[in-house]
């Protein structure tokens, strides 16, 4: 039997401003261009049949990008995702996840980062800061999404904003 291969993108919110209430800032004007661009980019490369995403603004107003360009009926914002360690980022694909061949997770560092690395055994091209804006393209195969850290997933791809453009 072939299982069918599951693709999982996990997405850095954009780059925000500083403020006192974490929850509340809003991405800036360099956190509008790029993740414009790196909407386009993700679009470019996948189309989530599922999106996850962190209720903090500066999540949504990155996951706006995305949805001036491409919008899905199964688009979920899960409170445990704010700030969210990469076993309660598990614990929500889990959850929301059932047959769905793309996942798109729009949230936060540490978790982000520490999520992509523990599934793609630490691969070196992630060895980098994973800058705002950043996406990593994991996939392994399987039918289901709750296997996703028994198995052997795939580093497909690492993209920073800076690796799209020149200058903001």
């Amino acid at each position: 039997m072939i299982k069918m291969k599951k693709n999982l993108i996990l997405w850095r919110h954009a780059h925000a401003e500083i403020g006192n209430n974490d929850f509340n800032r809003h991405i800036d004007e360099r956190g509008k261009k790029e993740s414009k661009i790196m909407a386009e980019f993700i679009l470019s490369q996948s189309s989530p049949d599922l999106i996850l995403s962190s209720p903090a603004v500066r999540a949504q107003e990155t996951l706006n990008s995305f949805h001036n360009l491409y919008s899905t009926s199964k688009n979920q914002i899960d409170e445990s995702l704010y700030l969210a360690e990469s076993d309660i980022i598990i614990k929500s694909i889990s959850k929301h996840a059932n047959d769905e061949a793309v996942i798109l997770i729009v949230g936060h560092n540490p978790g982000i980062h520490e999520l992509s690395l523990s599934l793609t055994n630490n691969n070196q091209k992630l060895m980098v800061k994973f800058s705002t804006c950043s996406a990593c393209f994991i996939s392994f195969n399987d039918d289901y999404w709750f296997n996703i850290i028994n198995n052997e997933c795939v580093l497909e791809k690492f993209v920073q904003p800076k690796d799209l453009k020149t200058n903001y």
